[in-house]
């Protein structure tokens, strides 16, 4: 596959360095405040890959790299950047695979399972130095998180006590869903963080360069086929039969998220074919990603398109083959 690709100056060569770098480092340095920061990374190395080339893109990452290893290393954040690094694979397994031609579905397959794949080997060598397992320390460190939160309110005496009673009920059914739950949760994590590094960056190398590895992503939409693994999650869920209940359970949340990936690119279809001012659109999208209700109606409108076609995008291939 031809790849365009832009030559930078010196000022943008070190601009760059310094941005994988300081992406690396704020959250091991700031975790409190910019731990979603790490949710960039894979999406700033394929962007960089894919507009300056493996040559010159890969050094940007290089040096950024060793510049946030000496500095992590002086702020004794070494665990912080191991955590980093697991998320840089997933970047070049992306770029590779645009490289290559693949589908963009094979794309996003490559990347969640090179992700994945990182966090498990990182978790694997973890567990080595440690009594517990980071998955089992996961959830633990959540359960005293909940404990912490019922005695703090409680020794400060601010909250009424039917209130607390209901905060502790809350957190006592979360402690039992979470173990079930927790592999769907962070499966979900991984699909956003490819998913997002994608559609960002298809976006980005398109207003740079001039061409982008995929269509516009309004026009996306998952196989039709896909729509079984919702049905069966569904029907798992509804028999009273474990460990089948739990699978369904974990296998529902996955495809839900998937569907509202499918919702929000029909939202993005209507807000183009209806010229949507900017101001609207943020506040339907805060509506949308802020509410409880938000990710529910994504989703429906996901599954919705797969029988009504609520964009005519079949019917467009249609006429087109004709």
């Amino acid at each position: 596959m031809s790849q365009d690709v832009e030559k930078p100056d010196e000022v943008k060569f070190f601009q760059c360095i310094l941005l994988v770098s300081g992406i690396i480092l704020l959250p091991g340095l700031f975790g409190a405040i910019f731990g979603w920061v790490h949710g960039f990374l894979p999406l700033l190395v394929f962007y960089f890959l894919r507009r300056y080339g493996k040559r010159e893109g890969g050094k940007y990452i290089l040096f950024g790299c060793l510049l946030a290893g000496i500095a992590g290393i002086m702020f004794q954040i070494v665990e912080q950047l191991l955590f980093s690094i697991t998320l840089i694979p997933a970047g070049f397994i992306l770029a590779d695979s645009v490289e290559k031609g693949d589908s963009m579905y094979l794309t996003g397959m490559k990347g969640v399972a090179v992700l994945a794949g990182s966090w498990l080997l990182l978790s694997t060598i973890m567990a080595v130095g440690l009594e517990h397992h980071p998955y089992t320390l996961l959830l633990t460190r959540l359960n005293e998180g909940m404990d912490e939160a019922v005695a703090y309110y409680r020794a400060k005496g601010s909250m009424p006590e039917e209130t607390l009673y209901l905060l502790e009920a809350t957190f006592q059914q979360m402690k039992v869903l979470l173990p079930r739950v927790m592999p769907a949760i962070l499966a979900c994590i991984v699909i956003l963080i490819v998913w997002f590094s994608m559609v960002a960056g298809n976006k980005l190398l398109y207003k740079k360069i001039g061409t982008s590895p995929w269509p516009e992503y309004r026009f996306w939409t998952l196989p039709e086929r896909f729509i079984w693994a919702l049905i069966a999650s569904a029907v798992l869920v509804i028999l009273p039969m474990e460990p089948g209940r739990t699978v369904g359970i974990n296998l529902l949340l996955v495809t839900s998220l998937l569907y509202c990936f499918q919702g929000i690119a029909i939202i993005l279809f209507y807000f183009y074919k209806w010229s949507v001012p900017v101001f609207l659109r943020a506040i339907i999208y805060v509506m949308l990603f802020f509410q409880s209700f938000g990710a529910i109606f994504l989703a429906i409108l996901g599954v919705a398109d797969v029988w009504f076609d609520l964009r005519r995008l079949r019917n467009a291939e249609h006429k087109t083959d004709t």
